[in-house]
């Protein structure tokens, strides 16, 4: 058996050899030293993507912090280099490996989990079909099933062995950091102006909202390694270190002066407190729903007690947070409302199927009210999309999308809860506190924004999915195995 082992890794090591032996002679017949540099290494790619794809697809998936993109290659089609290509070459391996005969964990296939995300798939290609721009939507649908496919359903395959859940995390996390530590220098020469804030991460990042998003992932993460890294086997110097890299990623969201972070980062802080009094999961449910009804019920005096603050956005820090609740001259709060009312209006008319995936950019324009309209609205398209992701599902499709990705929201968050108060493992409970918690930025950031349909954002958002569920269901196993007689 090792002899066999041992041939089989030899012939690996010849057939790469071979490879990038061919890629320098092409290289040097073409004469291009751009071309010597750049295919030996993608060569190079192709041969351990062949040797270890489940490698491979968390070393892509680390790098989408770090992708830039192209926003036109032809046909009006985007692209993320380098990640989007490499994702291609993974799904055509994983692809192969299936039709060799890969075994998929049937058991993760019927988990709550992956049945709700199959049913939202369905559900976009349906209303795609339905759509009021059905080229715009058949694209949205198939950028998203783009991400969902390899980055939840491949991962959840791959994240039973642990190791490849901590190397996704870590390899995400280093990448990330690499990007802050730019980011901060390009902004120290400015000195930290919130006006440079907007664009200072380019060409990584068209935005700082996105930009703050994605680095949000990272922060609990962090913290439960720094903390409770003991746990984990990290020594204390280690340990320090990632305290050290924890205060740099906190003070990269800090001036990025976007308000959706911080209070996201807020909101983990509270489940955070919720996770150590131990409050059960429906008890929070209930108390949510509760205070959703009351608000709607109390709405207008809740508008009148907002409307007081005249807080404009400032570059001084408790100026900017003040701001948040500005729903009288803030410009950037109006213009959330503005299209928020918009997408309301816009289920009205097609409450079942919406107006389609990726639509509602082109559609909101007629459902604007011109006593809604602020300094920064536009009938064109710009400036943001629904500016929520939960109220762009409902306005593009319909309640039955809406309800679906709830769904989705739901179980993810039911298992988390689950997972921390499990008493069998603490390794497994802090895992899944980091990785819930990271989640939950978004899914409170998503409230004021929407990148999902975008790599920077769908790639952590399916790939923390994918690992909460991967616990869950290795839980499930383990509490199986030890009441078995």
């Amino acid at each position: 058996m090792d002899q066999s082992r041992a041939h089989i890794g030899g012939w690996r090591h010849w057939l790469f050899i071979a490879l990038v032996g061919t890629a320098c002679g092409l290289a040097a017949a073409f004469g291009d030293p751009v071309i010597a540099a750049i295919l030996p290494l993608a060569l190079a790619l192709l041969a351990a993507a062949f040797h270890r794809p489940d490698y491979f697809l968390v070393f892509v998936a680390s790098l989408v912090p770090l992708s830039i993109g192209v926003n036109d290659i032809g046909a009006n089609l985007g692209l993320s280099l380098p990640t989007e290509p490499l994702i291609f070459i993974a799904l055509a391996i994983f692809a192969a490996k299936l039709f060799l005969g890969l075994r998929i964990d049937a058991e993760a296939m019927q988990h709550p989990m992956s049945l709700a995300v199959l049913f939202y798939l369905i559900w976009i290609f349906v209303t795609a079909l339905t759509s009021t721009m059905p080229l715009v939507s058949f694209k949205n649908a198939l950028a998203r099933t783009w991400f969902i496919v390899p980055f939840y359903f491949i991962f959840l395959h791959l994240f039973r062995q642990r190791r490849l859940i901590h190397l996704f995390l870590i390899g995400f996390t280093a990448a990330t950091l690499i990007l802050i530590l730019y980011t901060l220098g390009q902004h120290a020469r400015e000195g930290f102006l919130r006006s440079s804030s907007y664009s200072i991460m380019w060409p990584f990042f068209p935005d700082h909202g996105m930009y703050a998003a994605t680095i949000a992932f990272c922060v609990p993460i962090l913290a439960v390694f720094a903390f409770g890294g003991g746990w984990f086997g990290i020594n204390l110097n280690w340990r320090i270190a990632l305290t050290v890299v924890l205060g740099i990623v906190l003070f990269g969201i800090v001036v990025s002066y976007t308000r959706a972070t911080w209070l996201s980062l807020v909101a983990a802080a509270g489940v955070y407190v919720l996770f150590r009094l131990r409050i059960p999961f429906w008890s929070i449910i209930t108390v949510l729903v509760c205070t959703a009804g009351y608000a709607v019920s109390q709405e207008e005096r809740i508008l009148y007690e907002l409307e007081q603050n005249k807080q404009g956005s400032d570059d001084e820090l408790e100026g900017h947070v003040k701001s948040v609740s500005n729903i009288s001259t803030d410009p950037s709060n109006l213009e959330r409302i503005n299209r928020w009312k918009c997408a309301l209006r816009m289920v009205k008319v097609h409450p079942i199927t919406g107006f389609g995936p990726g639509t509602y950019v082109f559609q909101y324009g007629p459902f604007q009210l011109s006593s809604e309209e602020t300094i920064i609205s536009t009938h064109s398209g710009t400036l943001g999309d629904a500016h929520s992701e939960y109220f762009s599902h409902l306005s593009e499709t319909g309640i039955p999308g809406f309800l679906i990705y709830l769904s989705i929201l739901f179980i993810v968050s039911q298992r988390a809860f689950r997972l921390v108060y499990q008493p069998d493992d603490r390794r497994i409970a802090l895992l899944a506190t980091g990785i819930y918690l990271g989640l939950l930025t978004y899914l409170t950031h998503a409230l004021l924004n929407n990148y999902s349909g975008i790599d920077k954002v769908a790639v952590p958002f399916w790939g923390f999915c994918a690992a909460i569920i991967a616990l869950d269901l290795d839980w499930m196993r383990r509490k199986r195995r030890a009441v078995q007689p």
